[in-house]
């Protein structure tokens, strides 16, 4: 007799459905992992909506995710049954030219566990071995879970060339603009902003010692000119993908600025004045996931956040909710009703 398992699965484009079905057996390399946590993230609903351009359905959504070893598979090694564990859901072929050169998170051939491969909205998920990072046992589930979003954030600060004498300009106060934040910030950043429009995203970017401008306000960009001395900014993290946004990027930005875009446009493509750009000579520069060793840097980061106890990380996410309320957890991130990372307990 199979064992069964609970898992929501995006059945076709705004159609969930949490089904019982067999508990999957890792393969060679594989290990089976037990869910503790999985984090609804912006991109989940560009999936669910049938937006985002490498998803497939069906598919059990969830890239943000961690739990504990339940059945390492043949050829693993380093991994142990109850070991808590956190995924970085990124799979790479090894041989395309991105991966031969070193920066295999833009491999040409990438699965994303989550998007193009089943991943964690389930009670238990198989991934390749290389995508598992050990747990410090003092760093609470709630906390681990926030290791792949966060490292979006530190992956865009090391696209953006962060330097100590930067000033920060973010745009976008959801999870992952609110982290890149603070990243920049943990970093040495000279002063960090953010632009978000939503009440509720501010305050609780408040509530982490951040300042945030409501970019709806038309005195919000001269303002801000006027705070980074009439300057402009050094380096911008623009996250909300829109046509908007980079406008505003391009006028906040300082003579010799840096714009980091890493926010996916509808229909994929947003408007950017190439011209300003030309006359501010200001960079253009892409970020998209993050790599390994950045991942890891994540971790530390995390960790010492957690253990200094400068901030109450337990506000950046929801009480956890249960798989059966998937669906309108996808509405509530859409629609910016809940400004915390919205968490699942699948097991």
């Amino acid at each position: 007799m199979h064992r069964v398992m609970k898992a929501a699965v995006l059945e076709s484009w705004k159609k969930i459905a949490v089904v019982k079905c067999s508990i999957p057996e890792p393969g060679p390399g594989e290990v089976r992992v037990r869910v503790s946590r999985a984090g609804i993230c912006g991109s989940d609903v560009h999936i669910y909506n049938g937006d985002n351009p490498i998803a497939i359905a069906p598919v059990i959504q969830g890239h943000e995710f961690m739990g504990v070893v339940d059945a390492p598979g043949d050829q693993v090694s380093g991994f142990s049954v109850g070991q808590r564990v956190v995924i970085q859901p990124l799979v790479f072929c090894g041989q395309c030219p991105p991966c031969t050169r070193g920066i295999p998170h833009v491999c040409d051939q990438l699965t994303v566990i989550g998007v193009n491969r089943n991943g964690g909205f389930a009670e238990y998920v198989c991934v390749p071995a290389d995508t598992l990072f050990s747990l410090p046992d003092d760093i609470p589930d709630d906390v681990a879970v926030l290791a792949e979003p966060f490292s979006i954030g530190v992956h865009s600060c090391q696209r953006g060339q962060l330097d100590p004498n930067d000033r920060v300009l973010v745009i976008g106060g959801g999870p992952i603009g609110f982290y890149a934040a603070l990243v920049a910030r943990e970093r040495g950043a000279r002063d960090v902003i953010v632009s978000e429009p939503l009440a509720v995203r501010r305050k609780l970017i408040g509530s982490m010692a951040l300042d945030a401008v409501d970019p709806l306000n038309s005195a919000a960009l001269p303002e801000l000119v006027e705070r980074a001395a009439g300057e402009g900014y050094d380096l911008i993290i623009e996250t909300s993908g829109t046509s908007e946004g980079l406008d505003f990027a391009s006028q906040a930005a300082a003579v010799g600025g840096r714009i980091v875009t890493l926010g996916f446009p509808a229909k994929n493509y947003a408007h950017y004045n190439i011209t300003r750009g030309i006359v501010r000579e200001l960079s253009l520069v892409g970020s998209r996931v993050c790599t390994r060793d950045q991942f890891v840097q994540t971790l530390e980061l995390l960790g010492g956040l957690h253990r200094q106890g400068r901030y109450d990380l337990s506000s950046l996410v929801t009480a956890p909710r249960a798989l059966s309320e998937l669906s309108a957890s996808i509405e509530d991130v859409g629609s910016g009703a809940e400004s915390a990372k919205i968490l699942l307990t699948p097991a």
